[in-house]
């Protein structure tokens, strides 16, 4: 995922989130609008619930890796804020890809 393509500025978390359309499973909350600029883009929030920063950088790059593979950033309409929960399971790596991808799946349809 290119930096081009990610949500940065607190601002623009905040927008998304106070919108308040989401979906939601176990491991993932994903906000969504529509999108603000030419491409798509995406955000992701890991909170200090979900251990110390070493576990929650190897997190966002689980779920980075992730949308890159499912994902294609050019064709997605929506800017998203992916939350991971605190009962996320760094070690089920393949649990964790379908629950997203199942959400990401939905919010396309919408």
């Amino acid at each position: 995922m290119k930096k081009i393509n990610r949500v940065k500025k607190f601002r623009e978390f905040q927008e998304i989130i106070n919108l308040r359309k989401f979906v939601r499973n176990e491991y993932f909350t994903i906000y969504y609008r529509e999108k603000t600029q030419e491409h798509g883009r995406i955000g992701l929030l890991v909170t200090k619930k979900n251990g110390i920063a070493v576990t929650r950088v190897k997190i966002k790059r689980q779920v980075r890796s992730i949308i890159d593979n499912t994902l294609d950033l050019k064709e997605l309409n929506k800017d998203l804020v992916v939350v991971i929960s605190k009962n996320y399971d760094k070690n089920d790596f393949t649990k964790a890809e379908t629950l997203l991808v199942s959400l990401l799946n939905t919010i396309k349809e919408r």
